[in-house]
């Protein structure tokens, strides 16, 4: 990385003309100027900066053994498929960037990057094209942000005090929970209990605690559909898995499951999340609906890239929260046709040609928005359907951006390959720069 100077004075943007328009528009997030030159006219001496990096870099096990997502940490808002452990963020973002530069995750999931980015003192701003990834990564920033404090949480723990009271056969104002569908994958009287909590959803007095409580919801919704006696082959009761909701393999008995409970258990647990301090996430943070082959943002804006593109065949994004797009009434069939690199394609005889050109218009716009001297840090994998795949990913980036350090290979967790009979697929992560 560059070596910095002093940060020049704050500055708003518009957006691109032309671009897909985003709300609430980019002016709302207080970014900082350009980076001033060395004295001379020339940039930065950076090779003594991006060689510190490359040595920390190389210090970390990034297999982050026993790591995951700690009691209490917002991370645990929401169950989410594919998304990457918080510690490779976090780690890539405090030794490639200072406080206050602004980092970007294209591929934004359920806001990893995100929450990691503020709790490090940056600026960021993440897109997704998937509306479930918004929603999940929208409350998480709210929730850090204090919108559902502990009186409204009282508020709402008082209306759950008689269960057998919690019962709704209404549907939501926009039709919320109306889909026969649902009926195929919930219990009617678990049904009628989630009508219920909806109810509470829409009375939120405030639109940030509303997306927390819509989020509390999705994850309940997903519990819910869970068989009750399903069994692994020692006898253990499986576990719910989100492979089975994106194959549409519904239950074929329905279990009697607490909603309520569930509703309450996750309310409770929000006391040990603590709320960020210092200004206002609103001017720090911006969570966009876009697709990262189209970023409706300037040229050379953003100080560092951290992003986990979607691995080529491993996930169905989608699919996987059909739950909640059958819920909220939205076309799972309009944004599964945007994903890059989708599970349900990975049979096409064009499924590598249409995963690359997708991954190489999505590389072209980081490196469009990144300012010269920015980095970009990639953590990307394979299943052993597509070997060879992440690499040659990773080599077209190259092309456009010297690979500073890396690739290092780590083992992909568990909760990451939908494949699970394949053997030990890998991921790698590694770091460019712009020129």
């Amino acid at each position: 990385m560059a070596s910095r100077d002093r940060l020049a004075p704050q500055r708003t943007f518009q957006l691109n003309p032309g671009r897909e328009s985003v709300q609430p528009c980019l002016s709302d997030l207080r970014l900082k100027g350009s980076r001033s030159s060395a004295p001379g006219g020339q940039p930065g001496n950076p090779g003594v900066s991006v060689l510190n990096a490359a040595q920390r870099l190389a210090r970390i096990d990034w297999n982050f053994p026993n790591a995951g997502n700690t009691r209490g940490s917002v991370h645990t808002l929401h169950w989410f498929p594919g998304n990457y452990i918080p510690q490779i963020p976090a780690a890539l973002i405090q030794v490639l960037s200072e406080p206050g530069d602004l980092v970007l995750d294209p591929f934004g999931g359920s806001g990893t990057t995100a929450v990691e980015a503020l709790r490090l003192n940056r600026r960021v701003m993440v897109s997704d094209r998937m509306s479930a990834s918004v929603l999940i990564t929208r409350a998480k920033l709210a929730l850090l942000d204090g919108a559902l404090d502990r009186r409204r949480r009282s508020v709402l723990l008082a209306d759950l005090t008689f269960e057998q009271r919690c019962r709704s056969d209404r549907f939501g104002g926009n039709g919320e929970g109306a889909d026969p569908e649902l009926n195929n994958w919930f219990a009617h009287d678990t049904l009628a209990q989630l009508r219920f909590l909806w109810q509470l959803v829409e009375a939120a007095d405030t639109r940030p605690a509303r997306q927390v409580l819509e989020v509390l919801f999705s994850d309940v919704l997903f519990d819910c559909a869970a068989p009750g006696s399903a069994l692994t082959s020692s006898g253990r009761r499986r576990r719910h898995h989100w492979g089975w909701v994106a194959d549409n393999v519904k239950p074929r008995e329905f279990a009697p499951h607490n909603a309520i409970g569930l509703f309450r258990q996750r309310l409770m647990a929000l006391d040990e999340v603590p709320a960020r301090i210092g200004e206002p996430i609103g001017h720090a943070a911006l969570v966009t609906q876009q697709d990262a082959r189209s970023l409706a943002l300037p040229d050379a804006v953003v100080d560092l890239v951290v992003t986990s593109p979607p691995y080529i065949g491993v996930i169905d994004y989608t699919h996987a929260n059909r739950l909640l797009y059958t819920w909220m009434g939205w076309s799972m069939r309009i944004e599964r046709e945007h994903e890059i690199g989708a599970r349900f394609r990975r049979t096409r005889v064009n499924a590598v040609a249409e995963y690359k050109e997708n991954m190489r218009r999505a590389k072209d716009e980081i490196y469009r928005v990144l300012r010269p001297g920015g980095g970009c840090a990639i953590v990307i994998g394979e299943s052993r359907r597509f070997p060879g795949t992440a690499l040659e990913i990773l080599s077209d980036f190259a092309q456009l951006m010297p690979m500073v350090w890396g690739p290092v290979p780590r083992l992909m967790s568990r909760r990451r390959v939908s494949d699970r009979a394949s053997s030990d697929p890998v991921e790698y992560v590694c770091v460019f720069r712009k020129p």
